[in-house]
């Protein structure tokens, strides 16, 4: 357990929920296994690590973004901000990573040799398997996600309309990362960790 504020300020603090071999199962069957095996073990230890780190910032967000009137702050406003960014950039690695594991499998590669995968390829495999008739949003909310990945690069200095802090909000970044990621958990549900927070939807 450990606390963001001093600990007689909130001393409920956080808890471990998932380890990261508890992911094991679900990457399993949601990453093809004709991929090359050492492709494949690398991408699930990869992945799992990822997950975990998820729940973590996904239990602090939104700790702080429903606390009731009166609560103290969970985080301090910019860490909330940074844990928005932070959780985008995981959730669009696993994204792109499923996703383009599949893509290999659907043309007949098996990653080998490294071959780059352009988001042009691999997001057509990724809704082919997790929303094949866009009814859960998929494809927006992936690019809603890697919008706020983008917010990493700052070599542009005149390209942005406004300061980033607006975009990291709850609402508009937090939201749509989450959200797909849940549609990914929606296949093989079954072998989602019990202790995740990750297909919890909060109103």
């Amino acid at each position: 357990m450990f606390y963001i504020t001093r600990k007689d300020d909130r001393p409920d603090g956080y808890v471990v929920l998932s380890e990261s071999r508890d992911w094991e199962r679900w990457l399993a069957r949601n990453i093809p296994t004709q991929l090359n095996a050492h492709v494949r073990r690398c991408l699930i230890s990869n992945l799992k690590h990822l997950m975990v780190g998820l729940e973590v910032k996904t239990a602090l967000i939104n700790a702080h973004h429903f606390r009731g009137p009166g609560d103290a702050s969970v985080l301090f406003e910019p860490y909330f901000q940074n844990l928005i960014l932070e959780f985008c950039v995981s959730a669009f690695s696993i994204l792109e990573g499923i996703g383009a594991a599949h893509c290999l499998h659907q043309t007949g590669r098996d990653g080998a040799g490294a071959p780059r995968i352009d988001r042009n390829d691999w997001m057509p495999s990724l809704r082919a398997i997790y929303d094949a008739t866009g009814e859960l949003g998929l494809q927006e909310a992936v690019a809603r996600t890697l919008m706020v990945r983008d917010k990493l690069h700052q070599d542009r200095l005149g390209a942005r309309a406004d300061i980033d802090w607006h975009s990291l909000s709850y609402d508009a970044a937090f939201s749509p990362a989450s959200a797909a990621i849940r549609i990914l958990l929606r296949q093989e549900a079954g072998l989602v960790p019990g202790t995740s927070n990750l297909h919890v939807e909060l109103d």
